[in-house]
């Protein structure tokens, strides 16, 4: 988590050589979307009850980092 105001957080990337890059948490959003049907934008199958939820996030939290290959590794 990061605090401050935008021109004080680019300074500090800035002297490391760095940039805020969104595209990763962009596709974790999609990816969730595309397999947990309970937040999926335009679904029939929502869950009554938190619970439902967080099985279904858990299910694919383990699927996401313990099956599906990922580039990174190869």
């Amino acid at each position: 988590m990061v605090f401050g105001t935008r021109e004080a957080i680019d300074q500090i990337l800035a002297k490391r050589g760095w940039t805020i890059n969104t595209a990763f948490i962009e596709r974790l959003n999609l990816d969730l979307r595309q397999h947990v049907a309970a937040i999926g934008r335009r679904v029939n199958t929502l869950c009554k009850h938190e619970a439902g939820l967080r099985q279904q996030l858990t299910l694919f939290h383990m699927y996401h980092n313990f099956v599906l290959p990922h580039a990174s590794l190869r």
